[in-house]
C-alpha cells in the first residue's frame, strides 16, 4: 500500500521539511493557506465592559478614573461652598460633553482621535444615536451625588475605595481572571482583586497613618461596605457600576452606623 504523504515526507526529508509536514501540513492546517493553527479551551467571555477594548487601553483608562481621586481632595480644601458648586459644574460639564459627542460629528471626531482608543464600544458607537455617558462621566456625577446625600466621611470611603478596588478588579480580571461568576462576564479573580484593594485602601484612611486625621469609621463597616461595593460591581445590574458600587457602599455603611453602638 502507498504510504500516505506526510509519512512519505517524514521518512524521506530534512529536520525542517519535517517540521513543516508535521506542523504546517496537518489536519489543523488551514486548507487554503497552509497556516497551523491548534484547538483552544473557550477562553473566558469578557466583562461587557471591556470587550472592545484593549489592555493599554483599559490601563490608560483606569489611570484617567484615579484622577478622580483629585475630586475629594479638591473638595476638602475648597472652601464652602465652592466645593459643591464647583462639582456640580463638572458633572453638568461632563453630561453635557456626552450629549455633544452623539450630537456634533465635529465633537465626535475628536474625542475619538484622542480618547477613543481607552473608550468602551458602547461609549464610541453614539453619533446620531442615544446619548451614552462614558466613564469619566459616571464617576464625576458619582462622587457629586455622595457628597450630596451622604456626610463627609462616608462620601470620601466609598468613593476612594470603589475607585481603587474597581482599577485592581479591571486589571486584575483581564490578566488573571479565569473563573466567571454573577452572569455578567465578571470575574472571581478581579473580584477579589477589587475587595482587597478596596479593604486596604479603607484601612489606610481610617487608620490614622496617613497625614490628615483618619475617618471615624469602624474597620467591620469599612470591610462591610466594601464587600457590598465589590458585589455590586461584578452584578449584572441596569445601572452603571461607577453609581451603583459607591452608592451601594454608603447606603451600607450609613446603615451599619445608625446601629452601630455608640
Amino acid at each position: 500500500m502507498r504510504p500516505s504523504t506526510q509519512s512519505y515526507v517524514l521518512e524521506n526529508s530534512s529536520h525542517a521539511e519535517q517540521y513543516a509536514a508535521r506542523y504546517l501540513y496537518s489536519p489543523n492546517t488551514h486548507k487554503s493557506t497552509g497556516i497551523a493553527f491548534q484547538p483552544q479551551a473557550n477562553p473566558v467571555t469578557m466583562h461587557p465592559d471591556t470587550a472592545g477594548i484593549g489592555y493599554d487601553g483599559e490601563l490608560y483608562r483606569k489611570l484617567l478614573h484615579l484622577l478622580a481621586l483629585g475630586y475629594p481632595v479638591g473638595y476638602l480644601v475648597a472652601p464652602e461652598p465652592w466645593g459643591l458648586s464647583v462639582l456640580v459644574g463638572l458633572s453638568l460639564l461632563a453630561l453635557f460633553l456626552d450629549w455633544l459627542r452623539a450630537s456634533s460629528p465635529a465633537a465626535h471626531a475628536f474625542f475619538e482621535r484622542f480618547f477613543g482608543f481607552m473608550m468602551r464600544k458602547k461609549e464610541r458607537d453614539v453619533l446620531g444615536a442615544r446619548t451614552v455617558f462614558n466613564g469619566a462621566t459616571w464617576v464625576t456625577v458619582s462622587f457629586t451625588l455622595l457628597v450630596l446625600l451622604f456626610p463627609v466621611d462616608v462620601a470620601l470611603i466609598s468613593f476612594a475605595t470603589f475607585m481603587i478596588g474597581d482599577a485592581a478588579a479591571a486589571l486584575a480580571g483581564r490578566r488573571l481572571g479565569r473563573t466567571r461568576w454573577l452572569g455578567r462576564g465578571a470575574t472571581l479573580e478581579g473580584s477579589l482583586a477589587f475587595l482587597l484593594f478596596g479593604v486596604a485602601v479603607g484601612w489606610l484612611l481610617i487608620s490614622g497613618v496617613l497625614p490628615w486625621p483618619p475617618l471615624d469609621i469602624p474597620f467591620p463597616v469599612v470591610l462591610a461596605a466594601t464587600l457590598v461595593a465589590t458585589l455590586l460591581e461584578a452584578a449584572p445590574l441596569p445601572l452603571n457600576d461607577n453609581l451603583s458600587a459607591p452608592m451601594g457602599a454608603a447606603l451600607t455603611i450609613t446603615g451599619i452606623m445608625a446601629l452601630w453602638p455608640s
